[in-house]
């Protein structure tokens, strides 16, 4: 089959969470055994000299010779604008192919008759963008979406939550939506620690850590709040956690918060004026340490280097972060928006992401207890075994071949 992918997330130079998805389950489809069956075509923006590593990795595990309907094809689609309704509809023509996959949410229109298409659905959360103000995107937003579930062959939604939501607010046929979760690297790369902690004045096992762009539905202008009241407020006893396991010797007091950070690491995103004064607001500016959008080499040593990871997000389609926590082997503090449950399971201390003061219970719990914060590293490092990128090729490998 001659199969095509909208590669157009998957080689870029600071990716975040569909990026990754992106470029993770494309580069383990093309090293699957039965992937050297058909001929790949994969459709990019622009080759740049600095993506030029990625490609070659990805490349690299599909090196099988390209001859008459096997291999991997790279094709650039140099638009700045109409990338899908024009670019990428155009090659689906030209390129005859039989079966398209967009991993993520847009499917071009004006494609040729008869293509069967797969697109990954990573949530619905588009009300969150600040294109959603403008009158046009406000409409083109949500059509795309329901155009894309409604008339794709098949449908890949990265959570059981987002499948719901598809159905219920979308009306999208549930017989063709197939759940495919998102993988993660449980891989420990040696990384220059100190040189990093150092970078940011951070101190190894004295920080809370968040990790995502900044936005509204990460609700971080309550996990400052929350922080600021664990940092000033007195240490109550313990209370009983929805893991029930409290029962642990709790260490330290209000004194244990004196040298404390929270390290908020993403880049700026859109409506973030709250967010950047919330600690001065909170009086704890002189606590909270903004990093800015980190690579992939300083996201694992704050990672590995922090106290706890803290998840506050009103709603999240998967919540790849909480994955990569387990898997640096840090306990977990979560919301329950969106899929985040889902994903986080038995592993992580959950709380409603509009309620502070449970918030803050749960982060006193765990940064007081040595014994629960390492109960949930044991239950991250089983929850991570449920989840892998090769896992996840191989189920949309077969939704792809299935066509």
């Amino acid at each position: 089959m001659r199969i095509g992918i909208d590669a157009s997330r998957a080689f870029v130079d600071s990716p975040t969470g569909t990026e990754t998805y992106s470029y993770q389950v494309i580069r383990h489809i093309l090293a699957l055994p039965e992937a050297r069956k058909h001929e790949w075509i994969l459709y990019i923006k622009r080759i740049s000299p600095s993506l030029i590593p990625p490609l070659k990795s990805s490349l690299r595990l599909a090196s099988y010779a390209v001859r008459r309907g096997q291999g991997v094809i790279l094709k650039e689609i140099p638009l700045s604008i109409l990338w899908t309704q024009a670019g990428l509809a155009g090659r689906t023509w030209v390129d005859r192919l039989e079966v398209l996959w967009v991993p993520a949410h847009t499917l071009p229109v004006l494609r040729k008759p008869g293509l069967k298409t797969v697109v990954t659905i990573h949530g619905i959360e588009y009300e969150w963008l600040p294109e959603y103000e403008n009158v046009l995107q406000k409409w083109y937003l949500p059509w795309s979406t329901i155009y894309a579930v409604r008339s794709a062959t098949k449908v890949v939604a990265v959570s059981g939550f987002t499948k719901k939501q598809l159905v219920e607010r979308l009306g999208a046929d549930p017989g063709k939506i197939e759940v495919v979760h998102e993988g993660v690297e449980t891989k420990i790369q040696k990384a220059k620690i100190k040189s990093v902690l150092k970078k940011y004045s951070l101190e190894e096992g004295k920080y809370l850590l968040f990790v995502g762009t900044i936005q509204p539905r990460k609700n971080l202008e309550r996990l400052v709040e929350a922080f600021a009241v664990l940092c000033n407020a007195p240490s109550d006893p313990p209370l009983k956690s929805s893991l029930r396991l409290a029962s642990y010797a709790v260490r330290g007091g209000r004194g244990s918060y004196e040298d404390f950070r929270l390290v908020i690491a993403g880049k700026w995103g859109w409506s973030y004026e709250g967010v950047r004064g919330a600690p001065v607001k909170y009086g704890v500016e002189d606590r909270v340490v903004f990093t800015g959008y980190v690579g992939e080499i300083e996201r694992e040593v704050l990672l590995r280097s922090c106290l706890a990871y803290v998840q506050p997000s009103i709603t999240e389609g998967f919540g790849l972060p909480v994955l990569e926590a387990m898997a640096a082997r840090v306990p977990v503090v979560s919301s329950r928006g969106g899929a985040l449950e889902e994903v986080t399971g038995a592993a992580g201390m959950l709380f409603n992401p509009y309620d502070v003061k449970e918030m803050v219970e749960c982060l006193r719990e765990v940064v007081e207890s040595e014994g629960l914060r390492r109960e949930l590293v044991k239950r991250g490092r089983e929850r991570v075994k449920d989840f892998s990128w090769e896992k996840a090729a191989r189920q949309t490998m077969k939704i792809i071949a299935s066509l």
